[in-house]
């Protein structure tokens, strides 16, 4: 299978993930964005979320913010 032959079965997805923003390497960080909502029903704080979650993925707390909001906010289908 030649690359572009991907690209055309995943075409639909790929516009729906382009006009939300969402990258698409963001599948990566499935884990991580779970880890973190266990982390804030368990009560703890959004800073300190993200700190523990920096430190466990070896990322910054800016990149883990930045990968939080991402994949937090609603979007259209």
């Amino acid at each position: 299978m030649k690359a572009i032959e991907l690209v055309k079965i995943g075409k639909v997805l790929l516009e729906m993930l382009s006009n939300a923003d969402i990258k698409t390497e963001d599948y990566k960080y499935i884990q991580l964005y779970e880890e973190y909502m266990k982390l804030r029903r368990e009560g703890n704080k959004y800073d300190y979320a993200t700190a523990i979650l920096s430190k466990r993925y070896k990322i910054s707390q800016a990149t883990v913010s930045r990968l939080i909001r991402r994949l937090s906010k609603a979007v259209e289908s």
